[in-house]
């Protein structure tokens, strides 16, 4: 994906399609703070200075079962590095206008690597999760999409290994709607934490998790958009 600036303000944003069948573009969410309510103001001070962000929905589960894996199994930095270095080593990379890139090993090549490369790539420990989700993967193939995602979370969070946690992040991955994550997600917590220490958020799930229901309430997936992306944001200038 590459976001040019406008003249007129905001971005242009333009994706290139390097796997996968026609007609199964990612979409596009561009989440505004200037719609939230003003219901924190602290937070939404620090959202509103920030600005809009431009979010691509993954349009693979594949790719959105690995992401929630890792996300909720291992430290931010940590499961961008694994990814990083799991892609460039067994994945398929592709030449982009901003360069080589490279996606995650396919279900078919994670089910056919030993235990000893799991360890050495730092995936030992969720060895068992990243089977099962391969499995999973192969099992549902497109027929996933036809499914609504709260039933869709409720379908995968039955799966052994995975459970509702990893389930519900690889669903606001895939619709967009992130109020599929637990409202005491570790990520949130920790993101809204740090942008407004004022507040006094305690970091205990359950606790946290019933104030930002009821601080954001229908806007809760607005709101953990801009809150994670405030973590998140990549930049490439092209020369």
């Amino acid at each position: 994906m590459t976001a040019t600036p406008s003249r007129g303000g905001g971005h242009q944003i333009d994706l290139e399609l390097v796997d996968g069948p026609p007609d199964t573009d990612p979409r596009v969410d561009v989440v505004d703070p200037a719609i939230l309510a003003d219901s924190g103001p602290g937070l939404r001070e620090v959202l509103l200075e920030a600005g809009p962000v431009a979010r691509v929905r993954s349009g693979d589960l594949w790719d959105a079962l690995v992401g929630a894996i890792l996300r909720c199994t291992m430290p931010a930095e940590r499961a961008r590095a694994v990814y990083r270095d799991t892609a460039a080593g067994f994945g398929t990379s592709y030449a982009t206008p901003l360069g080589r890139a490279s996606l995650f090993p396919s279900p078919q090549v994670i089910l056919e690597l030993s235990a000893e490369v799991f360890e050495v790539s730092g995936l030992g420990h969720v060895r068992d999760r990243l089977r099962t989700a391969a499995w999973v993967a192969r099992e549902l193939e497109f027929r996933w999409r036809t499914v609504p995602c709260d039933t869709f979370a409720t379908i995968l969070g039955h799966v052994p290994r995975l459970g509702s946690v990893i389930a519900g992040a690889a669903v606001a991955d895939l619709s967009g709607d992130f109020r599929c994550l637990e409202p005491g997600d570790i990520l949130v917590r920790r993101r809204v934490r740090a942008l407004d220490p004022a507040a006094s958020w305690r970091d205990d799930p359950r606790a946290f998790g019933t104030r930002w229901q009821e601080m954001t309430g229908v806007e809760r997936s607005a709101w953990t958009v801009l809150v994670l992306a405030a973590d998140a944001r990549q930049i490439v200038q092209v020369p």
